[in-house]
C-alpha cells in the first residue's frame, strides 16, 4: 500500500507544475494590441470614392499670406495629390499606436464627441489628431491634424481640417526664431460653401 502513495504525491505535482509552465509561458507572452483607432482614412476614402463618381465642381482656394488669393478648378488627379496629405497620415498602424495618446470627450458647444490622439514624444512629425464624431449619430464631421518639423533653423507646420463630404483646408507655414516667414492655406471644395 505504501509503494502507491507517491505516486498520489507526484501526479499532483506534476499537475501543478504543467500549469505553473502555462502560466509563466502567457505572463511572459506580449499580448495582443486590442486597442483601435478610429478608422479616419476609411472614412476619407468614401469621400474620395463619392468624388470619383459624382460629377461635383471641385475647386481650390489659395491663400498666400502676407500676399495673394487665387481660386481655381481642380482636376480629379489634383484633388487626390492633395486628398494623399491626410492619407499620408495614417497613425492605426501597429508601429505609430504605441507613440500616440488617446482620450475622449463630450463637447456640448459643437454637440460632437471629440476623440483626440496626442503625440506622447514632442519630436513626433504628427503631433495630434483631433476627431469629431455627431454626438447623436456616431457619424464622422471633422478631422484635425498638426504635423510638423524642422529644418535647419526653421521650423515648418502643417494644420490639415477635413469637412466629411463637403471640403479640406491644408495650412503650411514656415518659422523661424524672429516670426513667420510664409504661410500657403489651400482650400478644396466639393460640396460645401467656401470658407470665409
Amino acid at each position: 500500500m505504501f509503494k502507491y502513495i507517491p505516486l498520489c504525491f507526484i501526479i499532483p505535482f506534476l499537475f501543478l507544475q504543467c500549469k505553473e509552465k502555462g502560466r509563466s509561458s502567457t505572463l511572459h507572452s506580449p499580448a495582443n494590441d486590442t486597442s483601435a483607432f478610429f478608422p479616419v482614412n476609411n472614412f476619407i476614402k468614401e469621400d474620395i470614392k463619392d468624388i470619383e463618381q459624382n460629377p461635383y465642381h471641385r475647386y481650390k482656394i489659395i491663400n498666400n499670406h502676407p500676399g495673394t488669393r487665387d481660386s481655381s478648378t481642380i482636376s480629379i488627379e489634383e484633388f487626390l495629390k492633395l486628398a494623399n496629405n491626410f492619407l499620408s497620415k495614417d497613425i492605426t498602424t501597429t508601429a505609430l499606436k504605441p507613440l500616440f495618446h488617446e482620450s475622449v470627450f463630450h463637447d456640448l458647444t459643437t454637440k460632437s464627441i471629440t476623440i483626440n490622439y496626442t503625440a506622447i514624444d514632442s519630436s513626433s512629425d504628427i503631433q495630434y489628431i483631433s476627431v469629431l464624431l455627431d454626438d447623436k449619430t456616431n457619424k464622422f464631421k471633422r478631422v484635425f491634424i498638426r504635423s510638423s518639423y524642422t529644418n535647419g533653423d526653421s521650423l515648418f507646420i502643417e494644420q490639415d481640417n477635413w469637412k466629411a463630404g463637403k471640403s479640406f483646408q491644408i495650412i503650411k507655414s514656415a518659422a523661424t526664431k524672429s516670426g513667420i516667414l510664409s504661410e500657403i492655406e489651400t482650400t478644396v471644395i466639393w460640396n460645401d460653401k467656401p470658407y470665409h
